[in-house]
């Protein structure tokens, strides 16, 4: 593992490309971080080796100058900070690894779709016998007639593509959700999962078909993140709920699953192809996902069960100190090697 590697980390500025950044720095493998986001503001780009301005994946050129990057810096793996990217990588992936040798990390469009889409995650969970939130559209005034009847009150609706709990609203009565009725409404609306037992995220590796490692977390969440995880003796019962769901689903690679406990059983009401914000958190309790994933898929490496430690963590903020020339010169060049900054812990001791 001395052949150094080019690592390609877009979405620097997001919670989930900064996760992904602070676990490369810490994997044991020689390498070279390239940091990409459009904004220069973006504080991951200060967590990598050389930062890269790039157009928004909505930008016609978004492709293309990805495509330049790898090119020019010979990238040997691309890790994907933001939703917005997956689908679109996701279509390139094996032209980018035929072509160039790349590897993105990314499932298949199928997966990303399902991943992406609310009402699909929980069609996909239903079609395969899984426990599912009882979900419909608000486009289909029929089906929100349905659901009243067979639920009652409360339910929730939320953006079918929503994320980190944006745009969730209970709704308690029938008038609240004859209101969310429009033909053109992107809302799903779902059957309410109480908090009793708590939240958990499971973060998985898949290969071939194959769960190789699970790590669940319970956790507390503020504005829709993660801000305190545990692990305990009860928290890795749920891995058996979760891993044949996740082999079903088959992605490649990470991806993550969100879900509350209906009758001891795991209801999943999220899934996101990908790394999730709280794979940091993973590390502290002993499993780096980044590092095994890229020791598999560029060296070869086996990836191993992880042995846990039991505790919490609990989430801090730190700070970055940039001077104004290196901001500058990112801004003006589009490019900085070395990034320079001083970092400030939680504690300014």
């Amino acid at each position: 593992m001395n052949i150094k590697k080019n690592i390609l980390v877009t979405g620097a500025g997001a919670l989930l490309g900064q996760g992904i950044l602070r676990l490369l720095q810490i994997s044991d493998f020689s390498k070279k971080v390239f940091t990409a986001d459009p904004d220069p503001k973006s504080s991951g780009h200060w967590l990598g080796d050389y930062a890269i301005i790039i157009p928004k994946v909505v930008d016609p050129d978004y492709i293309g100058i990805i495509e330049n990057v790898i090119i020019e810096h010979k990238i040997d793996a691309i890790l994907i900070g933001t939703d917005v990217e997956l689908l679109i990588l996701s279509k390139y992936k094996d032209f980018f690894l035929k072509k160039y040798n790349c590897r993105v990390i990314v499932s298949n469009e199928e997966v990303i779709t399902i991943a992406n889409d609310k009402f699909l995650t929980a069609e996909f969970l239903k079609m395969n016998n899984f426990p599912f939130p009882y979900t419909v559209m608000a486009n289909d005034k029929k089906k929100l007639i349905e659901i009243e009847q067979n639920l009652g009150f409360p339910l929730f609706a939320k953006p079918f593509d929503g994320a980190r709990s944006i745009g969730i609203k209970k709704i308690e009565n029938h008038n609240e959700l004859m209101e969310l009725y429009d033909i053109n409404s992107n809302l799903v609306v779902q059957q309410f999962l109480p908090e009793i037992e708590g939240e958990y995220t499971s973060g998985c590796i898949v290969v071939q078909g194959k769960c190789k490692a699970i790590v669940t977390l319970k956790r507390d969440l503020r504005d829709g993140n993660t801000y305190r995880a545990y692990i305990d003796k009860e928290t890795a019962k749920y891995d058996k709920f979760i891993i044949p769901i996740a082999e079903k689903l088959n992605p490649d690679g990470p991806v993550n699953f969100q879900f509350r406990v209906l009758n001891d059983k795991p209801v999943i009401f999220e899934i996101n192809g990908r790394f999730s914000g709280t794979t940091p958190l993973r590390h502290f309790f002993g499993f780096n996902e980044v590092e095994a994933i890229l020791k598999h898929e560029l060296f070869g490496g086996q990836i191993d069960t992880p042995t846990l430690k039991h505790g919490l963590v609990l989430r801090t903020w730190s700070d970055i100190f940039i001077d104004s020339k290196e901001f500058s010169n990112l801004k003006n060049e589009g490019v900085l090697e070395n990034p320079n900054a001083v970092f400030h812990n939680f504690s300014l001791k």
